[in-house]
């Protein structure tokens, strides 16, 4: 811990670390020398260099995704947020906290565009608008409770991104005396029973329930209870995977576009219970679903709750607080029942439907699988690899799967795997990504070589942007600008002074990912990925199915 704040930089250091933030990315420079200064002063946050700042983004967001705890990424103004953009969108749009410290020029310059380096006319705006709260500091004397004010909310409500907004003169700013900062106390949300008690009555009440289950709730224990008392089949979105352990005979795996019609189980259902779930496009069959009478709702975010469907009973509340309550009113209510014949037939349809679509690529699917401990981590990026897998690859709990639903960005996989080891060391972390989406950010592999990290980078090698290729041949009978003449991958790695590996058969997978959980720094793993490989479910995919 720092001894005595001296400096306002110091101040806010010494609140990130009392706030619970251990880790910040992030590279320093001109306008946020300050702050890594009293970074390097201080004890018990960790400093991690990265190559681009939209990998400081995506590995606080991977750092987010496995543990549930926020990481900073402390950006220079202008070129550094701009860069860190994407990242921080990805984040928003899939409901993942991060604390964005974004430097700016002198009090005095911003927003004059008078010829600065870095500066970026309206940059508050341009970064607030992918984070649900966005402040500057204006002065010394309030800028502690302010900040105090940024960490609370960060804390409490939707997990998205935060960004506070530090000039450079205030930074050094002498705070030498000055009162203890101070900020609002946490928002406390008390549930409503009265529509916990209506709820469970509904789905007590039901012949034919169904559980969808989103991000929002990944932490909520009773889930897998309420499924079981219901006997109700249960998808989890992209975001929700694990809130249903994957191989639970009630979960009814991913519902996203490509993974097959999720209509019948809705059609038949005569109630259904959402939980913590944005209920987009991709995972709706194309916002082609309706909730029964009765149906039941749960979300934290008062806005969101109210769209893309009209659910009869809307509970705004913590997914895991209000889950505990339904679940302990539908004990009260009755015993728990099994699924009815009609449900049960539908949903042993899907299952059946979901391991057929995983087509050809079926024994790199077992392979990964059997190789992957039960607590390992997939940091996935976009790529037909991974797609035909993405509706049905089981995993034992949460937190288990991240991939960028959000905003289907190519780039995600390697700094997000990154993250989630820093974040989780005892985990076994594996990245998939194909070499499209490996070229975007694979230099973050310097990063993971100079800590040490253990991550498995497998990339499937098909010299092109896959997926797009083929979505253009099945539509045009012809492809323009994705064919990607690429390195050797593993040379490449080599190079840097990681490990690795060329292979060629599933087999091989699961060795080469044994080998790389047990080294000392990071491996990859490189395989031909042949576009007749592909399953009809990479064929299927459009581009905004991803959404």
């Amino acid at each position: 811990m720092i001894p005595a704040p001296q400096t306002l930089a110091d101040t806010l250091v010494t609140q990130l670390i009392d706030a619970g933030i251990d880790t910040v990315f992030g590279i320093p420079g001109l306008y946020n020398m300050p702050l890594f200064d009293a970074l390097r002063r201080a004890e018990g946050i960790r400093v991690v260099t990265v190559r681009h700042e939209q990998g400081a983004a995506f590995m606080a967001d991977g750092y987010a995704r496995a543990t549930g705890r926020p990481a900073a990424i402390c950006l220079l103004p202008g070129c550094g947020v701009l860069n860190a953009m994407t990242g921080i969108s990805e984040a928003f749009f899939d409901s993942s906290p991060m604390l964005v410290l974004a430097s700016q020029v002198a009090t005095e310059h911003i927003d004059q565009d008078r010829g600065l380096l870095h500066e970026l006319t309206g940059q508050l705006d341009v970064v607030g608008s992918v984070t649900k709260h966005s402040v500057r500091l204006t002065d010394v004397e309030s800028a502690p409770a302010v900040f105090a004010d940024a960490l609370r909310r960060l804390r409490t409500g939707r997990p998205r991104p935060v960004q506070v907004e530090i000039p450079l003169d205030l930074q050094s700013a002498d705070v030498s005396g000055r009162p203890e900062p101070t900020g609002p106390a946490d928002a406390t949300g008390r549930l409503d029973h009265d529509l916990i008690r209506r709820a469970a009555a509904n789905l007590a009440a039901a012949s034919r329930p169904l559980i969808y289950v989103g991000g929002g709730a990944v932490d909520a224990a009773s889930i897998t209870d309420i499924a079981e008392h219901l006997g109700a089949p249960t998808f989890t979105t992209g975001m929700g995977v694990g809130a249903l352990p994957g191989d639970h005979p009630l979960w009814a795996g991913v519902p996203w576009v490509a993974s097959g019609d999720i209509r019948p189980l809705f059609e038949a259902s005569d109630c259904v219970l959402f939980v913590g779930t944005r209920l987009n496009h991709g995972m709706t069959a194309e916002w082609g679903i309706g909730a029964p009478a009765g149906s039941v709702r749960i979300d934290v975010d008062p806005v969101e709750i109210t769209k893309t469907l009209d659910v009869d009973v809307q509970i705004v509340a913590d997914a895991a607080a209000a889950t505990e309550a339904l679940l302990t009113e539908l004990r009260r209510l009755g015993p728990a029942k099994g699924p009815s014949a009609e449900m049960a037939a539908l949903l042993e349809q899907r299952r059946a439907a979901l391991a057929g679509r995983v087509g050809t690529t079926t024994p790199w699917f077992e392979a990964l699988r059997s190789a992957l401990p039960a607590d390992g981590i997939i940091a996935a990026d976009m790529s037909l690899f991974w797609g035909d897998m993405i509706g049905s690859f089981p995993v034992a709990g949460p937190r288990q799967i991240l991939f960028p639903w959000g905003m289907g960005t190519l780039g995600f996989g390697v700094p997000s795997a990154i993250g989630a080891q820093l974040g989780r060391p005892d985990a076994p972390v594996v990245s998939i990504v194909g070499d499209g989406a490996f070229q975007f950010t694979g230099t973050e592999l310097g990063t993971a070589v100079e800590l040490g990290l253990p991550v498995a980078f497998v990339v499937a090698n098909n010299a092109a942007y896959g997926m797009i290729q083929m979505q253009q041949l099945n539509k045009y009978g012809a492809d323009i600008a994705t064919d990607l003449p690429g390195p050797d991958f593993v040379a490449l790695a080599r190079a840097y002074g990681a490990h690795g590996r060329h292979i060629t058969t599933p087999d091989e997978l699961a060795d080469a990912l044994a080998e790389a959980f047990s080294a000392h720094g990071p491996t990859v793993i490189e395989l031909p990925w042949a576009r007749t490989f592909a399953s009809p479910v990479a064929r299927e995919v459009a581009v905004d199915d991803i959404s």
